[in-house]
């Protein structure tokens, strides 16, 4: 933001002492900053700290700061006292706590399975306690019911309501609001005068995307984003979630966690498995393919360098020239075909045939157990649950193309210790909550660190009997996912110092090692 604007920003906040953003942005536009976006206005204010703002009743209005930092207004505090006591928060949830009621906005990224839930619940019992309403977005209709479960357990005195899957409920009607993001994008989430409300995103590092982010509400000035991975490269973080949101104020990791003994200690093997020729000469074609196409978007088309950003830029493209029904020439069909050649190389080594050796080997010990199986395709999850079945393991398959019945019935099973091992392409990533799972035999390739963080956060939650958490990620040799040549290396890197052990397995050599592992 230019400075011209931002004295024009203090010159009239000096004026009026304090006003809402969209009067801001009308009088920075009226004098001249017509180009100026809410987001970029919004975050501006955000990160500058010659601003502060204010939440009341449930509207943020923005002023100066004025030196000394005694001297600034007061911001909205929650009264943190008796949410803490009733609800008897672990010691991190009561300082992730303490840090969100400091401003009532922010992001707070805690490791699956810690309790970001019971955390959510703590402060909307603040602001239901001043008279406010409290509106939860979850991703998912199963986490939408684990979400009610939930509230009604913590606050049994709370009407809770329902936005999606049927449900018509709303804020006037009830204190807390559960509501899928499609639902809530498709209706205005009004509050009862003079109500302050609290919106709290779960799985927040979703609605950076556009058709997610149109679901936050912007009349809900109190605000709290949970998630298990947070990262700067995400869709919309510095557009549409920071502005909204703000920072993050609290992370709880597995070095603290495992510390804590919030989460089960753990082990990690990284089975490697090698290609078939065909595979090999697939997978080799398309990674030469990929660098070649990489020289000639980073050089004479003059994309970004770094491979991320590349992506991002490249999908970019993509999308722009699909938008207008025509090709943009060479930089889009270079573009699109880098896109399909990333993607044709990751699918062969996700899709290794050896990868159901994995299954195989592994299969002694999930017999009797409770483990999950994620693979990257319906059909590697259907051959991997023959496998098993075949080795004496009760395994079933979960996955989108079974009804949403079908698919509570097995998840119950596997509650109650009916089925041994859930097999599944990705479904279990998010909004599936199951305790029990001791073990992830991980045969899919994944795209981003996030999605083996929330792997690894399925089989973390403490047992009963103190059983540790096993984790086996099967990787084809030489490719992509191998660590040797860096697969996985942010997620190694952020649990190389916390779990007990992480050891290299080759199934190819020793086909029943996985198993002894295992059972070691």
């Amino acid at each position: 933001m230019s400075d011209p604007v931002i004295r024009i920003v203090e010159e009239h906040l000096a004026s009026v002492g304090d006003a809402a953003l969209d009067e801001v942005l009308r009088v920075v536009r009226s004098a001249g900053g017509a180009g100026v976006s809410r987001a970029a206005l919004e975050r501006t204010l955000v990160r500058d700290p010659r601003f502060a703002a204010q939440d009341e009743l449930g509207r943020r209005r923005w002023m100066l700061v004025d030196p000394p930092a005694a001297e600034q207004p007061t911001r909205t505090r929650a009264d943190t006292r008796g949410a803490l006591d009733a609800l008897e928060l672990r010691p991190w949830q009561a300082e992730a706590f303490a840090a969100w009621s400091a401003t009532c906005r922010g992001v707070v990224e805690a490791v699956t399975g810690t309790g970001k839930t019971r955390l959510a619940i703590a402060a909307a019992r603040t602001v239901l306690d001043r008279g406010g309403r409290v509106l939860v977005l979850v991703p998912t209709l199963e986490l939408l019911d684990q979400w009610r479960t939930s509230v009604r357990e913590l606050l049994p005195e709370v009407s809770v309501g329902r936005l999606g899957g049927g449900g018509q409920d709303d804020l006037f009607s009830h204190q807390v609001l559960l509501a899928t993001p499609h639902s809530a994008a498709g209706v205005p989430i009004d509050l009862p005068p003079g109500a302050a409300g609290l919106v709290v995103a779960d799985e927040a590092h979703r609605y950076g995307a556009p058709t997610w982010g149109s679901a936050l509400p912007p009349d809900l000035g109190l605000r709290l984003a949970l998630t298990a991975t947070y990262e700067r490269g995400d869709e919309g973080v510095e557009e549409v979630l920071e502005p909204y949101f703000g920072p993050v104020v609290f992370r709880y990791r597995y070095d603290r966690a495992v510390a804590d003994g919030t989460v089960a200690p753990f082990s990690i093997a990284l089975a490697g498995v090698a290609l078939t020729p065909e595979e090999r000469q697939l997978h080799d074609a398309a990674d030469a393919r990929v660098r070649s196409l990489h020289r000639e978007l980073v050089g004479p088309l003059g994309m970004p360098k770094e491979p991320g950003a590349l992506l991002r830029a490249a999908a970019a493209v993509v999308a722009a020239a699909g938008d207008r029904g025509r090709d943009q020439g060479r930089q889009a069909a270079a573009c699109r075909e880098y896109l399909a050649r990333i993607r044709q190389r990751r699918d062969v080594a996700a899709t290794a045939a050896a990868k159901l050796d994995v299954a195989r080997s592994a299969a002694p010990a999930l017999r009797g157990g409770r483990s999950l199986v994620f693979t990257d395709t319906v059909a590697q999850a259907e051959a991997s649950a023959r496998v098993l079945v075949a080795a004496g393991v009760a395994a079933e398959t979960v996955h989108g193309q079974l009804t949403d019945e079908r698919r509570r019935i097995r998840l119950a099973q596997f509650r109650r210790g009916r089925i041994d091992a859930l097999v599944a392409p990705r479904v279990l990533d998010e909004g599936i909550d199951v305790p029990a799972a001791d073990v992830a035999v991980v045969l899919a390739a994944f795209r981003t660190r996030r999605q083996l963080v929330q792997r690894l956060g399925r089989v973390l939650r403490l047992k009963p009997d103190g059983r540790p958490a096993r984790l086996v990620l099967a990787h084809a040799r030489g490719t992509g996912e191998d660590p040797e040549r860096g697969g996985h290396a942010d997620f190694l890197a952020e649990v190389a110092e916390v779990a007990d052990r992480i050891d290299r397995l080759d199934v190819t050599t020793q086909p029943d090692v996985v198993g002894r592992w295992l059972l070691t």
